[in-house]
């Protein structure tokens, strides 16, 4: 079943009685059916709760081969003008009697013997009735034997036990670069209609403008444009830029990818230099020279350190270094109280994020996601924990599109050992805490980037002071010693920070022990992020 289109005829042809369209696109999804019912020339009847059924015989609207619409129709414009304007002939039968409520439409299909094709609208709402529920069922028992399919449209569906095994869902694929570039060129043509557009842009800004689209839905892809137009009175190359942040916050809204805007490259985080010169030997590794040189683009990193490292900056400055969008997961936001729901959601992370590929995927705090999915997972959470675990495997494994996954962890020890393994992770790298070297070099950094000159102070000093300290902890006492310089309007000192030093308990004698346990662990089964340092340190202690 290689597109929707060819998938629902053969949907309805081998009597499936319920097939489940989850999409908030309900125009498209119609156009969709409209066109497949045509062409298997079998009646149509459309429901929602304000009208009832009604028989439909509105036209079709044409669709391509891997599911879009036809584009280019004489005076439609986009696609989605397209599929609105066909879709907004409502159906012109009267609206049948007693059909008004879920269960009693229900009732009604089952009392009609003749083929055909019933689309409820919003049906996920009335789920959780159980007459509703016994209809359902009882439709599956009829309508196994004939061509006749529910097909239930809305933005989700919770499915109860009882239906879980006996519907099919049809996915709508996001749009490709053919039907985006027809999606920004059909904009253009609409807005035209009604306002007076200067267009400037040339054929390399329109694929940047579809690039930049990507990963979004026809409707949100058609929005983006129009308001851009529209607040621009013009189409020129800054649309593009326009799009990126209306794609931007659009998948914020989405509540599972965020887009993050790094602030740097790796050259903004001191030491890790055999994690710098990792990543800088597949650097470009997803270009299409590379992909004629016989180069696999790399598949991720897993970065695991004690806390205060710098794990999550090196997820943001990879995608800096790279020049690659950067997708943040918010993995707690996938877990949803119903059957089946999660699992769809991270199935929707992963099409989003190889639609915006080439792109890195920021998964922070992997232990958390993973570390109940082993056998006994099932007695917790339903099997959610395991289920979750092979998606994610599978996708790992099997994805051609260059996605590389950064995730950060800190504790390794939780997580199942077939997800570390290599082929789905390129390596495990260990980020300890900083070296002598590193730490010399975090000071530096820190105080320039407050204005301050390394030179002016003791750095030797300083980095003998910081033993056991994480970067994240010199950075606070950096700019602890600043506000107390402030305060007493006196300049920033070795001795001003040296007192902020030792006022602090650093993570390596609070956590001694989990330091020491993770460091155990990982020095048999992981890559250290920082080269060896050349003068060796006794072990951490309070200055």
């Amino acid at each position: 079943m290689s597109n929707p289109f060819s998938q629902l005829k053969i949907l309805i042809n081998s009597s499936t009685p319920i097939i489940v369209m989850e999409t908030v696109e309900e125009q498209r999804a119609l156009a969709l059916v409209r066109s497949v019912t045509t062409e298997l020339e079998l009646p149509l009847f459309e429901w929602n709760i304000a009208d009832g059924l009604r028989r439909c015989t509105a036209p079709a609207v044409p669709i391509t081969g891997n599911g879009h619409t036809k584009l280019g129709l004489a005076g439609e414009g986009s696609a989605v003008g397209a599929i609105i304007a066909q879709a907004a002939t409502r159906p012109d039968g009267a609206p049948i009697i007693n059909t008004t409520t879920p269960a009693g439409v229900l009732a009604h299909i089952e009392t009609m013997t003749s083929e055909a094709v019933f689309v409820l609208k919003d049906f996920h709402r009335h789920m959780d009735d159980a007459v509703v529920v016994r209809n359902l069922r009882n439709v599956v028992q009829y309508f196994s034997c004939s061509r006749r399919a529910l097909i239930l449209t809305g933005p989700s569906f919770p499915l109860v036990p009882e239906l879980e095994k006996e519907v099919e869902f049809l996915d709508l694929p996001l749009p490709d670069r053919e039907t985006l570039h027809a999606i920004v060129e059909g904009t253009f043509t609409r807005i035209c209609k009604s306002h007076t557009i200067k267009r400037t842009i040339d054929a390399s800004g329109v694929e940047a403008v579809a690039t930049n689209l990507s990963g979004l839905t026809e409707d949100e892809a058609e929005r983006a444009v129009a308001q851009a137009l529209v607040t621009r009175y013009s189409f020129g190359p800054e649309i593009a830029t326009d799009v990126l942040e209306a794609k931007k916050e659009i998948l914020r809204r989405s509540g599972m990818l965020e887009f993050v805007e790094p602030f740097a490259g790796m050259a903004s985080i001191g030491g890790l230099e055999n994690l710098k010169r990792w990543l800088s030997k597949r650097r470009g590794t997803w270009s299409d020279e590379a992909r004629e040189a016989g180069l696999q683009p790399p598949r991720g990193v897993i970065i695991l350190g004690v806390q205060g490292c710098g794990k999550s900056m090196c997820a943001q400055a990879i995608a800096a270094e790279w020049k690659l969008p950067l997708l943040r997961f918010d993995t707690a936001a996938i877990y949803d109280k119903f059957i089946g729901e999660t699992e769809k959601r991270i199935q929707k992370v992963f099409r989003i994020a190889e639609q915006l590929a080439p792109a890195v995927l920021w998964i922070d705090e992997l232990e958390k996601v993973f570390a109940g999915s082993g056998p006994d997972s099932a007695s917790v959470d339903a099997g959610v924990s395991s289920r979750l675990l092979g998606s994610f495997l599978s996708w790992m494994q099997e994805r051609k599109a260059p996605v590389f996954v950064v995730a950060t962890c800190n504790n390794a020890t939780v997580l199942p050992p077939e997800l570390i393994r290599k082929g789905r992770f390129d390596e495990l790298f260990f980020v300890d805490l900083p070296n002598a070297m590193e730490r010399r070099a975090i000071f530096a950094l820190h105080l320039r980037r407050r204005k301050q000159n390394p030179e002016g102070f003791d750095l030797e000093t300083l980095v003998t002071a910081s033993h056991g300290y994480s970067g994240a902890e010199i950075e606070a006492a950096i700019q602890s010693a600043m506000y107390a310089s402030f305060t007493d309007k006196k300049p920033m000192s070795t001795d001003s920070l040296l007192e902020e030093l030792h006022s602090t308990v650093p993570l390596s004698l609070t956590r001694a022990e989990d330091i020491s346990e993770l460091r155990e662990w990982a020095s048999t089964r992981a890559v250290p992020a920082s080269l060896k340092d050349e003068k060796a340190e006794p072990a951490a202690v309070k200055a």
